[in-house]
């Protein structure tokens, strides 16, 4: 099948005999036009799956044709299937012109489905269908193994061959997540059609959940249908999904210091009640080697102290294109005992484009060069992650047992986040991680000010909200709450303000006119 981004072949012929294939072509467009628009579309064979809704109860799909209008899926369950879609359930879906290419983009998401089940499908219109193909939707169970790819950017036949034999000796991995960096150049259409060509032989049957590279544009974002629960950011791609007893959250990692964004991962992670919690992101926290690039300096400053508060357990990452596992790593130090809380990372480099190893860190427990993947077990609280080479060569068996983690004291108790949707004040974070807000330009007045409270850690007894107001750095005035927080979800206090001052608030033990007693923050 042809897909985009095939170049033409040679013609062969006279001019002669290509006149006359050209008359009779459009001789048979006339006569039969239904035919000839199924033999165009008969080419669609670039059929991704992701999910923008609970996997265990629907399906997204995204595919690719050379014509605009509607296209169909048809779906039935696979029990007593025997390939005849008659009675199957249809979707239409409306193509939008992809970019700049003679492709239209069609995306369905098939809602309302049976946990643990598997799906036959097809997508084309009437006469021209894709082949069958199938997925399933997830178990509720906690036991599951899912696939991480790093960089791909070249070698795109190796890369599809490799696709097709990971999957043949790993049947049980249920979906699969991208580390960023798809293709080389964002903008050519030729080669986004390569690597569709090579994913589809996998991503027709599981889910890819994929990461933006600093080589991924607006290809990317216009390809890929994926879950709308992110921040809204001028650029960049942010998003998190569950599946089973995990939690995964997808970053841009060439935007990492947006306040915005990082109130939004410390919200999204603290609303999970998931056992497991893995981050995705493109750019590593703990390089393999130096790069001198500091962008490694930036998501340690901005996002780490944010992935260990929410206890993550494993950080996928990629970009610099081989191999590395760390130690468990918390604030910046090694943890060398195995009861002690810290996050692996992973990077990994799926592609034909490699990079030599560097000198080493401290921190590297595992390093090796060339194309690679990695095939990730989750049993209750055990994860075994198994590292392989392209031609599924191991190399190295790493396990991870949460229940010897405990690691240091949880803390903070609480998180204390003040109410930003209104358009008058601009949200944002300390580098403490103290929640503030900030007037904007042209509002001034007496207004009332909420902080959203969540208990991290059970903790009985009652504790204090504390707002405090500062204009030009000096502190103008401090409103207190003081109730059991366990059960007392909003805090509030009223300030009379003026454009640029800001407002933040702490949640603490007590306050006290001691002097030999000062309040302990617990958020």
């Amino acid at each position: 099948m042809t897909g985009l981004g095939h170049k033409k072949g040679k013609v062969w012929g006279t001019c002669r005999i290509t006149s006359l294939f050209v008359s009779l072509i459009a001789f048979l467009t006339f006569i039969f036009p239904a035919a000839s628009f199924a033999g165009e579309y008969a080419g669609t064979e670039q059929i991704i799956l992701t999910w923008t809704g609970d996997p265990a109860t629907s399906q997204t799909v995204t595919w690719l044709a050379p014509n605009k209008g509607s296209g169909k899926i048809q779906y039935t369950v696979a029990a007593g299937f025997d390939g005849d879609f008659d009675a199957a359930r249809q979707m239409t879906a409306v193509g939008e012109p992809f970019a700049g290419s003679d492709k239209f983009r069609y995306t369905a998401t098939l809602t309302g489905l049976t946990p643990e089940t598997q799906y036959a499908y097809r997508v084309g219109v009437d006469g021209a269908w894709s082949e069958s193909k199938s997925f399933y939707t997830a178990a509720q169970s906690e036991g599951f193994t899912f696939l991480y790819l790093g960089d791909i950017q070249d070698g795109y036949a190796r890369w599809g061959s490799m696709l097709e034999e990971i999957y043949s000796d790993n049947s049980r991995i249920k979906f699969a997540l991208l580390g960023g960096d798809l293709t080389s150049n964002s903008s050519d259409n030729n080669e986004w059609g390569e690597f569709l060509d090579a994913a589809t032989s996998l991503f027709s049957l599981i889910p890819v959940m994929p990461a933006k590279g600093n080589h991924d544009g607006d290809l990317f974002l216009e390809f890929f249908a994926l879950p709308d629960n992110g921040p809204r950011v001028p650029s960049g791609e942010f998003y998190s999904f569950d599946y089973g007893d995990a939690h995964f959250v997808v970053l841009d990692s060439s935007n990492n210091t947006s306040e915005v964004v990082k109130q939004w991962l410390r919200e999204d992670l603290q609303g999970t009640e998931k056992n497991w919690r893995f981050a995705l992101f493109h750019h590593p926290a703990y390089p393999a080697f130096e790069d001198n690039k500091t962008i490694d300096e930036s998501i340690c400053e901005n996002w780490v102290p944010i992935l260990e508060q929410y206890r993550v357990d494993m950080v996928f990452v990629g970009h610099q294109h081989q191999y590395m596992r760390t130690c468990p790593i918390f604030q910046g130090a090694v943890q060398s005992d195995p009861e002690t809380y810290g996050i692996v990372y992973v990077m990994g480099n799926s592609g034909s484009k490699v990079y030599a190893a560097g000198k080493g860190f401290p921190y590297i427990a595992w390093q090796e060069t060339g194309s690679n993947y990695q095939v990730i077990e989750l049993g209750g609280d055990v994860l075994t992650l198994f590292s392989k080479k392209d031609d599924g060569e191991l190399i190295e068996t790493f396990t991870l047992r949460k229940g010897e983690t405990t690691g240091p004291e949880q803390k903070p108790l609480y998180s204390a986040i003040l109410d930003g949707s209104d358009p008058a004040f601009t949200l944002g974070v300390t580098d403490e991680g103290i929640s503030t807000l900030t007037v904007n330009p042209g509002i001034s007045g007496f207004n009332y000010f909420t902080a959203h409270v969540t208990p991290l850690v059970p903790h009985t007894g009652d504790e204090t909200v504390v707002f405090t107001h500062y204009r030009n750095n000096r502190q103008l005035g401090i409103n207190a709450t003081r109730a059991d927080f366990e059960t007392v979800r909003d805090a509030q206090a009223g300030f009379n303000v003026e454009a640029g001052d800001v407002i933040k608030v702490y949640i603490v033990d007590q306050l006290t006119n001691s002097t030999e007693r000062n309040p302990v923050i617990l958020q």
